[in-house]
């Protein structure tokens, strides 16, 4: 049941107050007492300066308490002070009984058709900001654009700042950045943090963004440099400026991994902080029904494919956070390959970020951005060279002396291979495109298919294992050329169209680029038919261990040499091994690995002691 309060010299039956509220502009505030009804109304009467509309204040009481009745007179002289100062917004009230104050927000939102939602938030005890369960499932679920506000909103205010990123939010903070600063009477600054880019294609970024939103002629436009974005806008804002930021588009794992910048700013900022949701593209039902029913072609928007383009262009270039993930990446990759531990590979696949330039690469093929694609191609030479050099120490300081059965793995590359590296490049280009994939996860895919490969190049340099360097060199290749061909592909299938070149030399490179790509993806497959050899990384020392019987083969190698491959089997015996025993072991490997496989084994002997209550030896390990 919904039951309004009187309004100003007005009785208002809830029926009719909802057939009245129909085709008007109206912000739902909840609230949970008259003190705190009045700045959060203002602040909806700046919202809607120009417009007018509607301010419904709602208090939500919970199913079991009996107390609705005896708030509603509290909220009279409220209702009386909004009315009489909001000009062309008018203010009513309403309760709501649900099972909780989350429900019964989302239900008045949904039945009325709110326009927007406003919230109310204040310091914890523990000197942080948390918006709790309520404003978060709210911001999550609501039919209608949703803001939160942090500390009051008062005459001291001098300035408007908004931190603008690449992502849709930043249109929506913008837009409500103009809005407020025409209710206000107060200068805007649009502040953008960069790092990699300059600062005049920062600006430029900025100005394409604000040329979309009327109005927005008189805002301030300021690039700043920096590593940290929350540190760096916190730096240029004081007590008196108001800051309005977007609700995180990560998932809960990317803010795990990453950090929530608009969650550190909203609990560090000196002045108020009003946090903003979908503000702009907020799709009625019928769109959404036809997005759903257009699943096999989710193209996106224009807001969205100029927020893949930015994101392109600003993590093409290493940063120092780039330099230093790759240099761990590649230590844990190397030790692990040494190591022959999936374990400590995985870990390595985890922190690699090798998937930004990629993705930057698939960007710039599928847009015929021809600059963004010799800069993507520069980071990823230069990484990989950094990665075989850091390969190439690990096995001097070392000194493994044999090829791993990891690194051997990855040695001879097969189709199979580059249908790995084709399933990482479309999650990868997906996840970047649809923020609900956790981009860190198709991260691990792309870095599974490229670390581990460059790694064991320098490795097999650094044990003059050339044939097993150019294997893994071949294979690391192969999935680049993989994962950018699919991206691009992905890339148009979503949306993304090449840029239209006016000068014919530069067409003309864009479709030799293209040829190049296609005739290198063919040799490549060429080349995996030929140099694979089937059932190499698949010798099971457990077949091996059958067959010798009571002995232990405790270690493995495989070492590829000039005309044949060589099979060495360390195995752990008390007794005497017979040749038929060898010859068994030797037929085996000749039917895995080929005729030219030659098996040698090394016999690690196990002295037996006799104790004095047997006769019998007993043997240990």
């Amino acid at each position: 049941m919904v039951t309004y309060a009187p309004k100003v010299n007005t009785q208002v039956n809830s029926v009719d107050a909802i057939s009245a509220l129909a085709n008007t502009q109206r912000i739902l505030i909840p609230v949970a007492s008259p003190d705190t009804a009045p700045a959060l109304a203002s602040l909806a009467q700046r919202i809607m300066f120009d417009t007018g509309g509607t301010i419904i204040l709602l208090h939500v009481i919970a199913v079991t308490d009996d107390s609705g009745p005896l708030i509603v007179p509290a909220f009279n002289t409220v209702l009386d002070y909004l009315n009489r100062s909001g000009g062309k917004v008018t203010t009513e009230f309403l309760t709501r009984r649900a099972d909780s104050i989350a429900e019964g927000i989302l239900e008045v939102a949904t039945e009325l058709q709110i326009g927007m939602i406003l919230l109310g938030l204040s310091y914890s005890v523990r000197g942080q900001v948390e918006l709790g369960s309520v404003a978060e499932t709210v911001a999550r679920r609501a039919p209608c654009d949703v803001m939160v506000s942090r500390s009051p909103i008062n005459a001291s205010i001098e300035r408007i700042v908004v931190p603008v990123g690449g992502s849709i939010a930043s249109q929506v903070i913008l837009q409500m950045g103009v809005r407020l600063s025409q209710g206000m009477k107060r200068p805007m600054d649009a502040v953008h943090i960069y790092s990699t880019s300059n600062e005049d294609d920062a600006k430029l970024h900025v100005k394409k963004l604000l040329h979309t939103i009327p109005h927005s002629e008189d805002v301030n436009v300021k690039a700043v440099r920096g590593i940290n974005i929350a540190d760096a806008v916190l730096e240029e804002t004081a007590e008196t400026d108001l800051m309005i930021v977007g609700f995180s588009e990560r998932n809960p794992i990317e803010r795990w991994l990453y950090g929530n910048t608009p969650q550190r700013i909203l609990d560090r900022a000196l002045g108020p902080v009003l946090m903003v949701s979908r503000a702009i593209d907020n799709p009625n039902i019928q769109s959404r029904a036809q997005r759903r029913i257009n699943w096999s072609r989710p193209e996106l928007t224009e807001s969205e494919q100029d927020q893949i383009v930015w994101l392109a262009k600003d993590t093409v270039l290493p940063t120092i956070d780039y330099v230093v993930l790759l240099l761990v990446a590649a230590v844990l990759a190397s030790l692990g390959l040494l190591m022959s531990s999936s374990a400590v590979i995985i870990g390595a696949m985890l922190v690699a970020p090798l998937m930004q330039p990629i993705i930057s690469l698939a960007v710039g093929l599928c847009t015929a951005r021809l600059g963004l694609m010799r800069q993507a191609l520069v980071t990823i030479s230069l990484s990989a060279f950094s990665v075989i050099l850091v390969g190439v120490f690990a096995g001097i300081v070392v000194q493994q002396g044999s090829v791993t059965a990891e690194m051997l793995a990855r040695a001879y590359p097969s189709l199979l291979d580059a249908g790995v590296a084709l399933a990482a490049g479309f999650i990868g280009a997906y996840a970047t495109a649809r923020k609900d994939i956790p981009a860190a996860l198709a991260g691990v895919a792309i870095a599974a298919a490229l670390v581990p490969p460059i790694c064991t190049v320098g490795l097999a340099i650094s044990l003059g294992e050339m044939r097993v360097a150019m294997g893994a060199g071949l294979l690391f290749i192969t999935n680049l050329v993989s994962i950018t061909i699919i991206g691009a592909v992905v890339f148009y299938w979503l949306g993304l169209r090449p840029t239209r070149i006016e000068d014919r030399s530069r067409r003309m490179r864009y479709a030799v680029i293209l040829a190049g790509i296609a005739a290198t993806f063919i040799g490549i497959g060429a080349l995996l038919n030929v140099t694979h050899q089937p059932g190499l990384e698949k010798l099971s020392v457990d077949r091996l261990d059958t067959i010798f019987e009571p002995a232990e083969v405790i270690n493995l190698n495989i070492r590829q040499q000039t005309d044949s491959t060589l099979v060495v089997a360390t195995v752990r015996t008390a007794g005497e091994i017979s040749q038929e025993t060898v010859k068994m072991a030797q037929l085996m490997v000749s039917e895995e690995l080929g005729d030219n496989a030659r098996l040698r084994i090394i016999i690690q002997r196990v002295i037996e002691g006799v104790t004095d209550n047997t006769s019998e030896p007993q043997q240990f390990r």
